[in-house]
């Protein structure tokens, strides 16, 4: 069981409130289910089974909604501490019509239950210690994962792969910080000396680990959103045209007019079970276009933010090209009917699509070698954490050589409490909650 602070989020309504909400997506389908929480959920289905009883596996039940509309049910009950939330709970499955699916939470409702707020059911999970902060990330990842990779991710995360690599860190420096604490405890043994040569050890191994988190922040976030993929070049280069064809469909206006793109455009691509956010942007060149200057600036800006930039010019322009760097890919755009070879390039024909598939491997490799060597944070979240206990293991650092154990002791501690933020040990009431306002009512 993962340790949290209950006595945060006293905003939060009672705790010992039975919760309940549809947990299945609106509309028509052949099943929905109505989730419930807290004590006094086997007694609510009891009441709208006549007669559940102590059951405390998957029956099928008649059941009345609203004292008058029936349907036969599977009901299932979850025994204190074997549920999701860690807390007696239950979930009804019937019929998945709108109507009845809207009267089955009102009658739970009616039988002493009230509508849990979005993220309701994880949260109560995070505060019975069921899992941690960055478990519950996981979790929502996994609802939004739009390639397999993020979900791959996400599963790893929900099972506490982060906490583990965070709490080994935690623990190690928890040592440290009770070293430093010798020599304020005991200043007669005259060991500052001793004690100082073993912090700064401890403080550098702790800091090797952290980095290696940190510098793998940058596969784990494209494992989780996506490696964005800027298409940059001059007007005509035919970047739009490549845009469309590397989705498979006319998404940007293509024309022979030059300055046609005058802002940058966006959509997802997946390639081998790897996400993909496709960036169009305007074409390069000087103009006395207000509007199209506008959207030059925005290309610069989204070729800053690339992972990856593919550079596209026309085959008579190649010479123009002097160097690249390590995160772009040079493309020629050949409008010939055929395509060749040029060296340190894709030659490719985007009107006629002969030669993306070349640029698609291209792109997956790079990106696979970057989220092959990512480390286990995906987050902003998580990243800022950890520069955070960074910094205090720095400050502390110096203070083990220039100030006193007193001092050295408060960096530790605060270095502390920045990595329980990671995962939720100490975490604020507002972090909590922005975390948790982005589930769904449900979840």
């Amino acid at each position: 069981m993962y340790y949290v602070n209950k006595g945060k989020n006293k905003n939060m309504k009672e705790e010992k409130d039975v919760i309940a909400a549809i947990a299945t997506p609106r509309g028509k389908g052949a099943i929905s289910c109505v989730r419930l929480s807290g004590k006094g959920s086997a007694e609510i289905v009891k009441k709208l089974t006549e007669g559940y009883g102590e059951i405390k596996h998957a029956v099928m039940k008649s059941c009345k909604f609203s004292g008058r509309i029936k349907d036969r049910i599977m009901a299932v009950i979850y025994t204190d501490g074997n549920s999701y939330t860690g807390e007696e709970s239950a979930e009804l499955y019937f019929h998945g019509g709108r109507l009845l699916t809207e009267q089955a939470l009102l009658s739970v409702i009616d039988a002493g239950a009230r509508l849990a707020e979005a993220g309701e059911f994880t949260r109560r999970a995070f505060l019975n210690g069921k899992i941690d902060l960055t478990q519950a990330e996981g979790i929502g990842d996994l609802i939004d994962g739009e390639s397999i990779s993020a979900l791959k991710g996400a599963y790893d995360q929900s099972e506490g792969k982060i906490r583990k690599a965070i709490d080994g860190i935690y623990s190690l420096l928890t040592s440290v910080a009770a070293a430093a604490e010798v020599g304020i405890d005991y200043p007669e043994e005259d060991i500052e000396e001793q004690t100082g040569a073993q912090v700064l050890a401890g403080i550098e191994e702790i800091r090797k680990k952290i980095k290696k988190e940190t510098d793998g922040y940058n596969g784990g976030r494209i494992r989780r959103e996506g490696a964005r993929i800027v298409i940059t070049g001059k007007t005509n280069a035919g970047k739009s045209t490549l845009f469309n064809s590397l989705l498979g469909e006319d998404r940007a206006i293509v024309s022979d007019e030059e300055g046609t793109t005058r802002d940058t455009i966006e959509e997802k691509m997946s390639y081998k079970g790897e996400a993909f956010v496709l960036v169009d942007t305007a074409g390069i060149r000087e103009t006395e276009s207000k509007a199209e200057r506008m959207g030059i600036e925005r290309s610069r800006t989204a070729v800053r933010e690339a992972d990856i930039t593919v550079k596209v010019v026309k085959k008579d322009e190649i010479y123009e090209v002097k160097e690249l760097d390590e995160n772009e890919i040079l493309v020629v755009n050949s409008f010939e009917n055929t395509i060749g070879c040029v060296d340190g390039a894709i030659e490719l024909n985007a009107k006629s699509g002969e030669g993306t598939e070349i640029l698609k491997e291209e792109l997956y490799k790079r990106v696979k070698k970057i989220t092959g060597n990512g480390g286990c944070i995906n987050n902003a979240r998580q990243y800022s954490a950890l520069k955070e206990a960074d910094e205090c293991l720095i400050r502390a650092q110096r203070a083990v050589k220039e100030l006193t154990p007193d001092c050295v002791c408060s960096d530790l501690a605060n270095a502390l409490e920045a990595l329980g933020n990671v995962t939720g040990k100490n975490a604020s009431d507002s972090i909590i909650n922005e975390i948790f306002s982005k589930f769904c009512v449900g979840k």
